[in-house]
C-alpha cells in the first residue's frame, strides 16, 4: 500500500489491514497512535468503526481519506470523532502534515528525528534570479513575527516556500500546521482553526483543540484564504491583532503565539475589490508579500527540476534512471506547464515508472508533442510572437475546457489543473452560457 511505503521511509512503525472488517480489531490490538482510514477500502464503514471507537476505552486520532467530496458526509465524520479528513486527489506531503499534526496533538515526538527533519526540509530547485531574489527576501524576514502572504498558480510551490520561512525562523523546532480553507466548509473550517469546547454544538461529544493552538509557538499555514467565508475572515483578523482566540462555544478566551503564512492562487486585491475578501485583513496578512512566478516564466529550471524529481522518485520505487533523452528534454521545454512544478512532478514520476532504460524517452512522458494544446507555440518557442494570437477569451475559454475535459467533469480537479478557484471556475463557465 502506498501510505505504508511513504510512513516506512520515514521511519514510522506501521500496521496496515487491507480488509475494512478486520480494521477495529487491528486497532484493539495494536493500539497505534494515529489509524489511517481509506473510505474505499473494502468491508470499511467510517460510521460503524468510529461509533465503535467512540463506545471503546481506545485512545486514537483518526484520519480519514474518501473520495467523496460531499460536505455532509464530512462533517457526519468529524462529529462523530475524526481529527481530520483528506479529499482524492492529494499529495501524500499533505497526508504527511495532517499526521504530524495529530501527533503534536498528542504531545509525542513524530517518529526518528533525523529522518524527519530531513523528509520536511523545504528545498526549492532554481537557478531562476526571480525565485533566487524572494528565497533572499524570505530568509530577511524569517526571523520576524510578520504574517506573510504568498500568491502564485497552483502547483507553483507556495506551500514549499512557506516550510523554507518557517525552518529558517526561531520557531523551527515548533509545529508547522497547514488548512486548507478551500477544502472546509464554513461551520467546519471555524472548529478546525478555532477549536470547540463540549456540547458546542450537535455531535460535540468532547473539547477539541483547533490548529491555532496546535501551532502555538510555531507557523499555521493557510492554504487558498480568499477562498475563507466573510464571517470567519472577521475572526482570523481579531486573532492576528489582539493574539488570542474564543473556542466555538467557550467561555474564556485562548492566548496564542503564532505567525501565520497564507497562500491564495488568486489576485489578491482583486479579491478585495470583488467584495470576497477584508480589506484589513489583506493588508494584515500581506505584510510580507511574495509573488512566486509560473513554471513557464523560469524555463530554465524544468530540465533542472526534471532530474530532481528523477532522483527523488527513483528512491522511492527502486528505479535506476538517470536522466532526460535530448528529445524527451526539448519536449518539456516546450511545455506550457498549466499545472506548473506539481505537474512536471507528476510527469516525471509516471516517466521514471515507464522508463525501460536509464534514460527517459519521449514517449514514456506520454505526452502528444506536436498535438497537445498544453505545449509552448512555434510562435513564441524562441521568445518572440511571429504572428498575432488569437482572443485572449478564446485562449482562456479553450484551455478552461481542456482542463475540463482532462479531468471528467471534475471542477475541482479542474480549477487545480488551471490555478484557480473553483468558484472562478464557476463563474468563468456561468459566464460563456450566457454569452452563448
Amino acid at each position: 500500500m502506498e501510505y505504508v511505503r511513504f510512513f516506512e521511509n520515514l521511519g514510522f512503525l506501521v500496521e496496515a489491514t487491507p480488509d475494512g472488517s478486520d480494521a477495529f480489531s487491528c486497532l484493539a490490538e495494536k493500539k497505534p497512535d494515529i489509524t489511517i482510514a481509506d473510505l474505499s477500502t473494502p468491508g470499511f464503514s467510517p460510521v460503524d468503526f468510529l461509533k465503535k471507537i467512540n463506545e471503546s476505552a481506545l485512545s486514537c486520532h483518526i484520519l480519514m481519506i474518501t473520495a467523496d467530496p460531499v460536505v455532509e458526509h464530512a462533517v457526519t465524520l468529524m462529529k462523530l470523532g475524526a481529527f481530520d479528513y483528506l479529499i482524492k486527489p492529494f499529495e501524500m506531503e499533505q497526508l504527511d502534515l495532517c499526521v504530524r499534526s495529530a501527533l503534536a496533538r498528542l504531545k509525542i515526538k513524530s517518529g526518528p528525528e533525523p529522518a524527519a527533519s530531513q523528509t520536511r526540509k523545504a528545498k526549492i530547485i532554481t537557478r531562476n534570479g526571480d525565485i533566487q531574489k524572494l528565497l533572499a527576501l524570505a530568509e530577511r524576514v524569517a526571523k520576524s513575527s510578520a504574517s506573510v502572504l504568498i500568491q502564485g498558480e497552483s502547483g507553483t510551490g507556495k506551500e514549499l516556500f512557506a516550510k523554507y520561512i518557517h525552518e529558517k525562523s526561531d520557531r523551527v523546532n515548533k509545529p508547522f500546521v497547514a488548512v486548507n480553507c478551500a477544502a472546509l466548509p464554513e461551520n467546519l473550517l471555524e472548529s478546525e482553526l478555532f477549536g470547540h469546547e463540549k456540547g458546542a454544538f450537535t455531535g460535540a461529544i468532547s473539547r477539541k483543540i483547533g490548529k491555532f493552538e496546535l501551532a502555538h509557538r510555531g507557523t499555521l499555514f493557510l492554504d487558498e484564504i480568499t477562498e475563507m467565508q466573510f464571517h470567519l475572515q472577521a475572526k482570523l483578523l481579531r486573532v492576528l491583532q489582539e493574539k488570542v482566540l474564543d473556542r466555538v462555544g467557550g467561555i474564556e478566551p485562548v492566548e496564542v503565539d503564532v505567525r501565520v503564512i497564507a497562500t491564495t492562487n488568486r489576485e489578491a486585491k482583486e479579491a478585495v475589490e470583488n467584495g470576497d475578501f477584508r480589506e484589513d485583513l489583506f493588508y494584515r496578512l500581506n505584510t510580507i508579500p511574495l509573488v512566486i512566478p509560473p513554471l513557464r516564466h523560469r524555463r530554465g529550471d524544468i530540465e533542472m527540476l526534471a532530474l530532481f524529481f528523477i532522483q527523488k522518485y527513483c528512491k522511492i520505487d527502486g528505479r535506476h534512471v538517470k536522466g532526460l533523452t535530448k528529445q524527451a528534454g526539448d519536449i518539456l521545454n516546450n511545455q506550457l506547464f498549466p499545472g506548473n512544478v506539481r505537474e512536471l512532478e507528476n510527469i516525471i514520476h509516471r516517466a521514471v515508472l515507464l522508463a525501460d532504460s536509464d534514460l527517459i524517452e519521449p514517449e514514456n512522458l506520454m505526452l502528444d508533442a506536436l498535438e497537445s494544446e498544453d505545449v509552448l507555440p512555434a510562435s513564441i518557442q524562441g521568445g518572440e510572437y511571429e504572428s498575432e494570437p488569437g482572443s485572449l477569451r478564446d485562449m482562456e475559454q479553450k484551455m478552461i475546457y481542456k482542463a475540463l475535459d482532462q479531468t471528467e467533469g471534475n471542477r475541482t480537479h479542474a480549477a487545480k489543473i488551471l490555478g484557480i478557484s473553483v468558484r472562478t471556475l464557476r463563474n468563468k463557465l456561468n459566464e460563456y452560457k450566457e454569452n452563448n
